[in-house]
């Protein structure tokens, strides 16, 4: 998100997208890049990230991280079911900064990065428990296209189906004013809602770190 955007430490190059974050080294979801489909990785310099996504087999001078890949899943708006309304809110990033870092037993990694972004094709959802706010989302329009990210569930509000019926509701409006497909990238504790949604797997993201 920082390289669409264009922030600081943005590194965008044929051969890699993505953000050198220096409060964030060496996390593999913040100071990272990804490489496109379409383009061969880049040999290691030290103007690139701690970590390349890539679906590449390899990426010269960097070791895989197996267990962290990540699934790239999409959804064509158009085979939305109706659902019943939600009441869904506009929180502030630096809420749904925090609310990521509590969720994914962080200590101010996303809140910071989000607290700064400025962009009119950012939109912020959530869903309120009992007056608090117990689920988050983020959505960069890009054309016809909603990017889902930064999807969280407060600790105590869990296993209660909150991230479904946000997510539906997120891409209900979206549909209504033009996408027409929704795509993410889907952590392990998403995955199993994601496909519930009727997400599909498009392609799997591999983690490759820089060597020690």
């Amino acid at each position: 998100m920082v390289a669409t955007l264009g922030g600081e430490g943005a590194v965008r190059r044929p051969d890699a997208v993505g953000a050198v974050v220096g409060f964030a080294a060496e996390n593999h979801w913040l100071d990272a890049a990804v490489v496109p489909g379409d383009a061969a990785p880049p040999v290691d310099d030290p103007g690139l990230p701690h970590c390349l996504w890539a679906v590449a087999d390899a990426v010269p001078g960097r070791r895989e991280e197996v267990g962290i890949a990540m699934p790239c899943m999409g959804f064509a708006l158009d085979a939305l079911q109706p659902v019943a309304p939600v009441a869904v809110e506009e929180p502030s990033l630096a809420d749904v900064g925090e609310i990521n870092d509590r969720a994914y037993g962080q200590v101010e990694q996303l809140a910071p990065l989000l607290r700064v972004l400025r962009d009119d094709r950012i939109l912020t959802h959530a869903l309120r428990v009992d007056g608090a706010l117990a689920c988050v989302a983020l959505t960069l329009r890009v054309g016809d296209d909603i990017s889902i990210q930064y999807v969280a569930t407060e600790q105590r509000f869990r296993r209660c189906g909150l991230a479904s019926r946000l997510l539906l509701a997120v891409m209900a409006r979206a549909h209504a004013t033009g996408a027409s497909s929704a795509t993410l990238q889907a952590s392990p504790d998403g995955l199993p809602v994601y496909e519930r949604l009727g997400f599909r797997r498009v392609a799997t993201l591999r983690a490759f770190l820089r060597a020690a």
